[in-house]
């Protein structure tokens, strides 16, 4: 008798990457195939209720935390007399970013930047030639994923 595992021990990267490959069209044979993971486990991984982006603002969350424990461990690291020595500046240089990176991640503003109308216009032109480009090929993978099923390859 075949014992069952569990997908509960498959990493978020892997979900993640799961779930990627379920958008791009990729049967659930194939990507177990590619990941090593049986389909059974991609199908229950597939339709997780946390989805991508939920994933992915939990990571981000959970690595603003750390950038930001971080550099209040740096902070207390440094001292007058470190800061007199070379390396004290580069354990300033990292807590910096540690906390950059923290408000980053958090959706704080880091630096302002400001854009003329004309540089709106053309970036929120850009995107929406990337959108269609997205759907596009979303459709492909559509077709792609219904003809493989007709010819019962899924």
């Amino acid at each position: 008798m075949k014992r069952k595992r569990s997908t509960k021990r498959i990493p978020d990267e892997r979900r993640e990457m799961i779930k990627i490959l379920a958008v791009q069209g990729l049967s659930e044979r194939e990507i177990g195939r590619r990941l090593n993971i049986s389909k059974t486990g991609v199908n229950t991984i597939k339709n997780e209720i946390d989805d991508l982006d939920q994933l992915r603002a939990n990571k981000k969350r959970k690595m603003a935390n750390e950038l930001w424990d971080l550099a209040i461990r740096m902070k207390s690291h440094i001292s007058d007399e470190k800061l007199r020595k070379t390396v004290a500046a580069s354990l300033t240089m990292a807590m910096a970013i540690a906390i950059d990176k923290s408000l980053l991640l958090s959706g704080d503003a880091t630096e302002r930047i400001e854009l003329s109308r004309s540089e709106i216009d053309r970036k929120l032109n850009e995107l929406e030639i990337a959108e269609k480009e997205l759907r596009e090929a979303w459709k492909r993978a559509e077709e792609k994923r219904k003809k493989a099923a007709e010819e019962g390859k899924i």
